[in-house]
């Protein structure tokens, strides 16, 4: 498997949608990073609890389900290179610099 990243996206109240940003996940491998956004606790939820205890097998064999779910998607980005983690923390800051 190659590396994946996605950006989690959370219902948004305001929005009547699910458009708000809560983590970004990275799969390579057998290693799995997720990196949540501040202050979206509560519209991270769904995907906290899909994440919680799952193994790096089992989310990369069904993220691609998830992503398509209406209440809490995700959208595939161009994975970064370096280390995972850095990969996906250097996704959120994108992330957090483009909602501003």
């Amino acid at each position: 498997m190659s590396r994946h990243t996605w950006v989690l996206l959370g219902w948004s109240p305001q929005h009547g949608l699910a458009c708000s940003p809560v983590g970004v996940l990275g799969i390579d491998e057998s290693e799995l990073f997720v990196e949540w956004i501040p202050r979206e606790h509560a519209a991270g939820r769904v995907w906290r609890e899909r994440l919680g205890g799952s193994s790096p097998a089992e989310v990369a064999k069904r993220i691609a389900g998830w992503a398509e779910t209406p209440v809490a998607p995700a959208a595939s980005v161009e994975p970064l290179g370096g280390v995972l983690a850095d990969a996906v923390r250097a996704q959120v800051d994108d992330v957090l610099g483009s909602a501003r």
